[in-house]
């Protein structure tokens, strides 16, 4: 018999360009991105909705607050989405996205939001 897939404590689930926080075993997301329609920038969603923007390195906009997250999980999501975003313009791989959340992540005093692929999924 096999058990069911316990959720972490704390961590992220990615899938793609979907993901999830995980903060006191309560899944928030998905948090996800797509490019504007005039290919101009790229939008932030929080469960379908948009919650951001950015246009370019200096233009960067997103608010959380109106979805009323824990404090952690908006940190959390705030890096790992511009952390993304900066992979994404720099034209890096998918393992170099991996450790560069995880690198910034540490920095930013959130290393216990370990990051995951996933379950079910082989990629990131």
């Amino acid at each position: 018999m096999t058990l069911p897939y316990l959720p972490p404590d704390y961590g992220i689930w990615l899938d793609e360009t979907r993901f999830w926080v995980f903060h006191r075993r309560q899944r928030y997301g998905p948090f996800d991105y797509q490019w504007s329609d005039d290919l101009d920038g790229i939008e932030f969603l929080y469960q379908g909705e948009k919650y951001g923007e950015c246009c370019s390195s200096e233009e960067f906009f997103a608010d959380l607050k109106p979805y009323r997250l824990p404090t952690r999980v908006s940190a959390v999501a705030t890096v790992v989405t511009g952390t993304l975003i900066r992979c994404i313009f720099y034209g890096n791989a998918t393992q170099d996205r991996k450790e560069q959340i995880t690198g910034q992540l540490q920095l930013s005093g959130l290393s216990r939001y370990q990051l995951e692929l996933r379950p079910g999924t082989h990629s990131c």
